[in-house]
């Protein structure tokens, strides 16, 4: 002892040196002491002199000198008793100093420097090797001891030094491989495997120091596991991402993924992904990441968090390069959950794996349908709203995800420029729509809104790119030769392309300047392109060109090249180039480095550019060109007038110059025009031409004369270089006076028009002649235009104009009388001209030329005033005197014309025109201000209402009243179209306070303030919101859109009120008038809840404005009798698209229901609700108390019915049932649905003629929910993953699997019920089992309730409801349109309406059958939630430790039950299968039958209009019918499908479509049933009971017919002997067989589970044989 004590380093390590096989040391060790290997002396030595030297300054010496300690005694220690103890002395030495070393490391970290941790690493690591490379060497229990004292050391969350756990898996593998191991602290021995799993377990059964999750990671992947000791690591290592410091977690990812490529690699690629899926999002997801380490990943700023993010998906590339199974399971993973999973962080790992040539075309096909998916999706829910209720079904924010990519470029992702760039070229390239036709000049307006999902898709790709050029240098020149490739070789996506070009020119101007060139060079190709790629092309870089001086000339040049080219395409394209270089900017002004300044056309005195007058010489060069040419020319000048008014003197010189061509200057004609010089051929009988458009040349010369006076008067005293000539205005005045002169006194005759002219457009002289009158129509209104003008040409306005909004009073707008006769006159002679053409010209189809003003030419200011001075306001005039009437209102044929003016300029506007100028604004709400008060508010006796009744019968062109209506239609079309208030998808107006939104908004209510009808008439026409007198209420109503758009509702429901009781209904302006309030509906807000009513006199009203018009609507089908089947179907249909957003449909519910209705279903000896499984009877009834909703629809249906009448196979009228004692089912059926519709129909809109467009429309309404219910389906399978973890509040449970509280609404049974007990069927008490695990134990990651962050930081799923919820609601939906489908089917409808009510059904059985599957197949879920939160949640979680469940054990089953893998149904299902078996399906196959019977019908009526002899008859009858899989198809429909006449063949298809839709129908029931019964053997409850089996399937036997063949003795004598074999054979069998054999018509009621398999297949199969049996011996008959 003393010797050991006395002993150092150095002496044992000089013995050792002295002989290297260490016998003299171990002499010396022989003669210490013979208990030192009994104590602890050589621990104590080994960690007193690592620890003393280990540290030491000299590393390099004392480190060397430590190991050698070490191997020195380890040699000196042979392989017998003793040399064991003291090799285990030194084991236990040594991994105490490791410990020390990490502890000293942890304590001492601030003070001790990186030198001295370098060193004791480097001390450590040589010591563990040199421990690794005896470790075989070491007792068993030596190492069993320093594995319990490490795992010891773990399970007390200490930090031994990293190597431990390195020594650790190294030690455990070797003892791993013993056969059997002694447990520590116990006498049990263990097989060595034992021994490592139960190590394993206590790993990752504790909580783990942060600084040790590392190490203990790398360690783990030393050791081989199985699958669920693997699982159990990974899950284990990934709940610690949250616990590491953040610079770790790359590293640690790294050796996840090495440790994943042993297995369960979706699982740690669904860990992953959810942890940065949950930084990303930020707010409370990010939040229930964050732990008491300052240093996590959830407490870092958005750059350091990219860098850590960056570098993580380096890892993740680079493992996937090693191991590719790794980029398949990622694939695998991210298609299993379609679109759910996509996030940031998954796209920059696809983006990742995109860079690898396998994974390329892999990942953007899943792009590709991914982003197809997403929009069709985000389109689906905008339409269906209440979809949007539940978690997981929001719209995923793509654009949001590529641009947080884009973000985090520049902090470590720059590798993924490229895959960006591919991406978002391969998005536009594949998803771009496919043009049907090829483009022509209309197609010239680009698409303002993508409307279908491939063009959202193509503008998603578009933004990336622009996002990626404009903040990523690199990827420019790549960029721009993608859209230069796809202009050259005229792809289908060449327009989106140049939309991205055009977004790139105006929003990264600077960035763009360097690549100018480039752009150049694509303008050498402007002649080869068609005219509409040109045209966006040219308009793409219209800024650039008037930016860039260089790049101008360039364009200048190609284009003057092309305006003299010989092909007419390329001069279109050269005048369409030149006019986007003289128009204003598109956007803002540039200001490109090193170029010209930008030119910005918004100031009326603004300089005019040299190279406008430049151009404008140039395109004089357009008036001696084709005509074509020169009407585009002109049309564009006249838009210059009034978007540049600085050019409108030099367009006023070049139109003045070429006007004086066309029209006599000496007077010597008696036509002052010389239509002869405007088409080509006109005098030698030769093919006409059309080479001018003088109408357009005169219109443009009378704009652009106008504006020259008004721009002269405006600057009067201020001298302008620009002015025009003072003689060429005032002789430009006087040839106009002479031409107006001259057409007014001019004859028809004069210009060769008479009432005996030929205008025939199939000769010459007649297409001349329509020339000639197409041409002086125009002229006449250019005239017109110029009367009305000339007056205003001394008022001053901004741009050479005088909005509508800045005449102050009615005096402004008035004209002289002399004006207005002269008016008249000319519109006299045009409409004789109109007449006379429209009688003579026969149009394609024998059509007639429509009424005069659908071509007009007249500007909106020209319009607008006349349409002022015809209607003056009754403030201004006193209607009492008829003499003061105005002389335009006189001319009812002028107030047409001018009236269809206004609404043909107002549907342009709203259908061409890209943009809305503030003039075209101010315009348009004049012109609807003016349209609203003389057609909706005049009372007039002569007006417009008086005028639309007498014109009844009168003309087949619409009433003037219902032109007024559609032109405020058209009015508040452009108001939606150009200021549309954005709407969220739950209908409520958006939060976001952007100053654009709340410029629409102002905008919006101005408008409708405006032309509101108000008490005061609304004179001011710059009347605020706040000043609106509403007409129906006389008072003040508020300023916000609701208001104003309801109080013009309110008022246009009297309205409509007042034309349906007129002497002679306006039926078709009543439409017009829904029309208008269905456009307003859309400005009425959304209400967030349901069941929202007010208290107001007395009564319970709707608080919502849009309740409210439901209401009116619903009162109004119920109340106003309508005989017109058009407005019945307008009517109906607004109410069931609107009445869906109904936030109180209670109130629209008691209209549906009659006084004597209300009675209870349950008397009249209706039997109980036995067998229903305890729900009760499922009733319409007990439906509506659930759903209230469904009133509207379930009442219409009943009320069909009643108008209908019940369908001839019930042979019973619903009047003639009495109630009795012995009734049968049917009967007891009919009765009841007596009690729930009444005898009489409800609605007043349901009479005999408008009943069959009811019909259509309800089931139209009914297919619709049907469809998206088919969607929501599919969805419901995916909704959950979209869900992430609760918010903070303990209020927020897991709503992915509810637990029995939840499910007690859904139990409630009807109150004709006794009870809701389960007792009357064999179903176990629904989810008694999900309290006692984990909340969020079946979740996946993003699986509950919390979702992503809206994009402006507020949480958006704070109140939706839970995914069964989801699952409930459509259960009710279906049982909706289940119900409607029920009554109807019992209709006697006609042969249209019960072919569109197969087709109906049809989708509801696939509904149906989807459903079932659903159950059947219930969805995977993730074996765990790695990152539940539970403290911050409050939430107490049993079971939570690290050990999962197999994530490939197989599929969670739905619900909870207490037997493993049996299915729990929810009653809402319950109900569905109860109402499709024992209702639905048993009405259809009666329906079935009745539909036959029209088929017969039909046949009957073709035979007897085709007049065929018996005889032909007879032999059609023996042949019998076509065959037809379902259905008797007539043999007059064969023969038709059989001829050869190519006229028929339309009729041919129809007749084929038909023949299929029974056989569709039928074996859509087939599958449901067949669905129906693997799902009652599967949850173990017998579904089957509510179905019946039915008597027509593929075929039926008609034994009248028998007869004919001579066969129907013989069958019967057949049937008869085979049921005595029957009988006998049971009789032998004796009784106790015959009671265990089931009988043929097994009892449906009995319980599936007591029948066995073999008994089903046996009677199955005796049957097959009997009816094989039974047609064989019928063949035989018949030969």
């Amino acid at each position: 002892m003393d010797t050991m004590e006395t002993m150092d380093m150095e002496s044992i390590i000089r013995l050792h040196d002295q002989d290297s096989t260490g016998a003299l040391l171990r002499q010396h060790f022989d003669a210490q002491d013979p208990s030192i290997e009994e104590s602890d002396l050589i621990p104590k030595f080994v960690l007193e002199s690592l620890r003393a030297h280990a540290s030491s300054h000299r590393v390099s010496e004392y480190g060397s000198d430590c190991l050698s300690l070490i191997r020195a005694i380890l040699r000196a220690s042979p392989e017998d008793e003793k040399g064991k103890k003291r090799r285990s002395q030194v084991l236990k030495g040594s991994i105490n100093w490791i410990i020390q070393a990490g502890e000293n490391s942890s304590e001492d970290s601030e003070k001790s420097t990186a030198r001295g941790n370098n060193q004791v690493d480097e001390v450590t690591a040589k010591l563990v090797n040199a421990l690794i490379d005896v470790g075989q060497s070491f007792p068993q229990e030596a190492l069993v001891e320093s594995i319990s004292s490490i795992v010891e050391l773990i399970r007390h969350q200490q930090h031994p030094h990293s190597q431990a756990f390195a020594l650790l898996s190294r030690i455990l593998v070797i003892v791993t491989n013993s056969e059997s191991v002694m447990v520590p602290s116990s006498s049990e021995e263990i097989p060595g495997q034992d021994f490592k799993a139960m190590i394993l377990d206590r790993i990752c059964t504790v909580p783990w120091n942060p600084k040790s999750v590392l190490p203990l990671a790398t360690a783990l992947g030393d050791l081989d596991m199985d699958s669920k000791q693997l699982e159990a690591a990974i899950v284990k290592i990934m709940k610690q991402f949250k616990l590491v410091d953040a610079t770790d977690l790359p590293v640690l990812i790294y050796n996840l993924l090495l440790l994943s490529s042993k297995g369960h690699r979706g699982l740690v690629i669904s860990g992953t992904f959810e942890f940065f899926d949950r930084l990303d999002a930020g707010g409370a997801m990010a939040n229930s990441l964050i732990s008491d380490n300052p240093k996590g990943a959830a407490r870092l700023a958005f750059p350091e968090l990219s860098a850590i993010e960056s570098t993580a998906v380096l890892h993740f590339g680079f493992a996937v390069k090693q191991d590719q199974e790794l980029g398949l399971q990622l694939l695998k993973h991210m298609k299993s959950g379609k679109a759910a999973f996509l996030s940031s962080f998954s796209l920059t790992c696809l983006m990742t794996m995109a860079r690898i040539h396998r994974f390329e075309d892999n990942v953007m096909d899943y792009l590709k349908s991914s982003i197809l998916t997403v929009f069709k999706d985000a389109e689906r829910m905008r339409r269906e709203t209440w979809v949007t209720e539940f978690h997981g079904m929001s719209p995923t924010p793509l654009l949001h995800m590529f641009g947080d990519i884009i973000k985090k470029i520049p902090y470590g992702l720059e590798q993924l420029i490229p895959s960006i760039v591919l991406c978002g070229v391969y998005i536009m390239d594949t998803m771009a729509p496919t043009p049907l036709r090829k483009a022509s000049d209309k197609d010239m307006a680009r698409t303002l809104t993508p409307k279908t999902a491939n063009e959202f898709a193509c503008d998603l790709g578009a933004k990336i790119l622009a996002e990626t050029f404009k903040t990523q240098s690199s990827a420019r020149t790549e960029i721009l030769d993608h859209i230069m490739s796809r202009i050259v070789t005229k792809s289908s996506s060449t327009v989106f392309f140049l939309q991205l070009l055009e977004t790139i020119v105006k929003d990264s101007p600077e960035e763009l300047e360097e690549h100018l060139p480039r752009i150049k060079e694509s303008l050498d190709y402007l002649s080869f392109l068609s005219l509409t790629t040109a045209i966006h092309l040219m308009a793409a870089v219209k800024d650039v060109a008037k930016a860039n001086r260089s790049f101008r000339d360039s364009l200048i040049l190609i284009l003057r090249k092309a305006l003299f080219s010989k092909t007419l395409e390329s001069r279109k394209v050269a005048l369409s180039g030149f006019l986007l270089l003289l128009g204003p900017s598109s956007a803002t002004r540039l200001t490109l480095r090193g170029s010209s300044r930008a030119i910005a056309h918004t100031d009326s005195d603004a300089e005019i550019p040299g190279y406008a007058i430049e151009i404008l010489g140039m395109l004089r060069r357009c008036l001696g060109q084709q005509g074509d040419v020169r009407l585009a020319f002109y049309s564009s000048l006249m838009e210059l007038t009034e978007s540049s008014p600085s050019l409108v003197p030099i367009i006023f010189e070049i139109v003045h110059a070429h006007f004086s061509h066309f029209y006599d200057h000496d007077g010597t004609r008696a036509a002052p025009l010389k239509l002869e010089e405007c088409v080509a051929n006109s005098n030698n009988g030769g093919e006409p031409t059309l080479t001018e458009p003088l109408q357009y040349l005169m219109s443009c010369l009378v704009r652009s004369l106008i504006g020259v006076q008004r721009r002269k008067k405006r600057s009067s005293g201020f001298g302008e270089d620009n002015a025009a000539d003072e003689r060429l205005v005032d002789d430009a005045r006087q040839t106009l006076d002479r031409v107006l002169l001259g057409l007014d006194r001019a004859g028809l005759e004069d210009f060769g028009l008479e009432d005996t002219s030929d205008f025939n457009m199939a000769t010459n002289i007649g297409a001349r002649n329509n020339m000639y009158a197409s041409l002086l129509i125009g002229c006449y209104e250019s005239a017109i235009e110029y009367t009305v003008l000339k007056g205003q040409s001394q008022e001053s306005a901004p741009h050479g104009k005088t909005p509508a909004s800045q005449r102050r009073n009615p005096g402004d707008t008035t004209m002289s009388n002399e004006s207005l006769e002269l008016i008249l006159n000319l519109f006299g002679k045009m409409r004789k001209l109109h007449d006379v053409v429209r009688e003579k010209v026969a149009m394609p189809r024998g059509k007639k030329l429509g009424p005069l003003g659908e071509a007009s030419i007249l500007g909106m200011e020209c319009i607008t005033r006349l349409l002022e001075n015809v209607f003056v306001e009754p403030s201004s005039i006193d209607e009492r005197q008829s003499a003061d009437v105005p002389v335009l209102r006189k001319n009812e044929d002028f107030v047409y014309y001018i009236t269809t003016v206004a609404h043909v300029s107002l549907s342009q506007l709203n259908s061409n025109a890209e943009t809305l100028r503030e003039e075209e604004y101010a315009y348009c709400r004049q012109l609807c201000k003016v349209l609203v008060r003389e057609f909706l508010v005049s009372d007039r006796v002569n007006g417009p209402k008086a005028l639309a009744a007498g014109a009844k019968s009168k003309d087949k062109n619409k009433s003037w009243l219902m032109v007024g209506i559609e032109g405020i239609m058209a009015g508040l079309m452009i108001l939606q179209r150009f200021h549309a208030i954005p709407l969220s998808l739950s209908g409520t107006k958006c939060s976001s306070e952007s100053a654009e939104a709340m410029q629409k908004g102002k905008v919006v209510a101005g408008f409708l303030a405006a032309i509101l009808p108000q008490v005061n008439g609304g004179h001011d026409p710059d009347q605020q919101p706040v000043d609106v007198v509403a007409w129906t209420t006389s008072c003040t109503i508020n300023p916000d859109i609701d208001s104003l758009a309801s109080a013009f509702i309110r008022y246009l429901e009297a309205l409509f009120v007042l034309f349906m009781n007129e002497t002679i209904p306006l039926l078709k302006e009543a439409a017009g008038l829904l029309g208008l309030i269905q456009l307003l509906s859309k400005y009425l807000d959304r209400p967030n809840h349901r069941g929202a009513t007010v208290e107001k006199d007395g009564q319970t009203v709707a608080s919502s404005h849009l309740d409210q018009l439901v209401y009116w609507l619903v009162k109004a089908c119920r109340e106003q009798p309508v005989d017109d089947p058009a407005l019945a179907k307008t009517m109906l249909s607004m109410l069931l698209q609107i009445e869906t957003e109904s936030a109180s449909p209670e109130e629209n519910a008691k209209l549906t229901v009659m006084d004597n209705n209300m009675a209870d279903i349950g008397t009249a000896g209706v039997a109980g609700a036995a067998g229903t499984l305890g729900l009760g009877r499922v009733t319409a009834s007990s439906l509506l108390a659930h759903c209230p909703q469904a009133a509207v629809r379930l009442r219409l249906a009943g009320d069909i019915l009643l108008t209908h009448g019940i369908n001839l196979s019930t042979q019973q009228s619903l009047h003639d049932i009495q109630p009795h004692q012995d009734m049968d089912e049917d009967t007891e059926r009919l009765l009841r649905l007596r009690e729930e519709i009444g005898i009489e129909p409800v609605f007043a809109v349901v009479t005999m003629r408008t009943v069959s467009a009811v019909t259509d429309v309800l089931l139209q309404q009914v297919d619709r929910s049907l469809e998206a219910l088919e969607w929501a389906l599919t969805k419901l399978r995916y909704c959950g993953l979209h869900a992430m973890q609760p918010s903070s509040s303990s209020a927020n449970r897991c709503t992915k699997r509810a637990g029995a509280g939840d499910l007690q609404p859904m139990i409630r049974s009807d109150s004709s019920s006794s009870s809701g007990s389960t007792a009357g069927g064999p179903i176990p008490a629904a989810a008694t089992a999900d309290s006692r695990f984990d909340p969020h134990g079946q979740c996946r990651p993003n699986d509950c309730v919390m979702a992503f962050s809206s994009l402006n930081g507020k949480n958006e799923q704070a109140t939706k409801r839970s995914v069964q919820e989801f699952e409930t609601d459509i259960c009710w939906r279906i049982e909706i349109c289940m119900w409607v489908l029920v009554r109807i089917s019992l209709t006697n409808i006609d042969r249209p309406s019960g072919e569109h009510l197969i087709r109906v059904l049809q989708r509801c059985y696939k509904v149906l059958t989807a459903l079932t599957k659903h159950y059947v197949t219930p969805v995977p879920h993730s074996p765990t939630n790695l990152f539940p939160a539970a403290a911050s949640l409050g939430l107490s979680l049993t079971g939570s430790g690290a050990t999962a469940t197999s994530s490939s054990s197989g599929k969670s089953s739905r619900g909870s039950g207490s037997a493993a893998g049996t299915i729990q149904i929810p009653h809402g299902f319950l109900r569905v299968t109860q109402v499709a078996g024992l209702e639905l399906s048993r009405h259809v196959y009666t329906f079935l039958s009745f539909f036959q019977l029209l088929d017969e019908e039909q046949m009957a009526m073709t035979r007897q209009n085709q007049g065929g002899n018996k005889g032909k008859g007879k032999s059609q009858d023996k042949k019998g019918k076509a065959k037809g899989h379902g259905a008797d198809m007539p043999v007059s429909w064969a023969n038709e499908m059989m001829g050869s006449n190519p006229a028929k063949s339309r009729q041919k298809a129809k007749i084929l479509r038909e023949s299929k839709l029974i056989p569709m129908l039928i074996y859509g029931v087939e599958q449901y049933e067949r669905f129906v019964i693997q799902l009652s053997k599967k949850s173990k409850v017998n579904l089957t009971q509510f179905m019946r089996r039915s008597i027509a399937r593929d075929f039926r036997i008609h034994i009248q017919r028998l007869g004919d063949l001579g066969l129907e003795d013989r069958y019967d004598q057949e049937r008869q002997e085979q049921q005595e074999r029957r009988l006998q054979q049971q009789q032998q069998q004796g009784p106790h067989d015959e009671e265990e054999e089931p009988g043929q018509d097994m009892n449906m009621d009995v319980d599936m589970a007591q029948h066995e398999d073999d008994d089903d297949e046996r009677v199955t199969k005796e049957e097959e044989e009997e009816d094989e049996a039974l047609i064989r011996s019928r063949k035989r008959a018949k030969h």
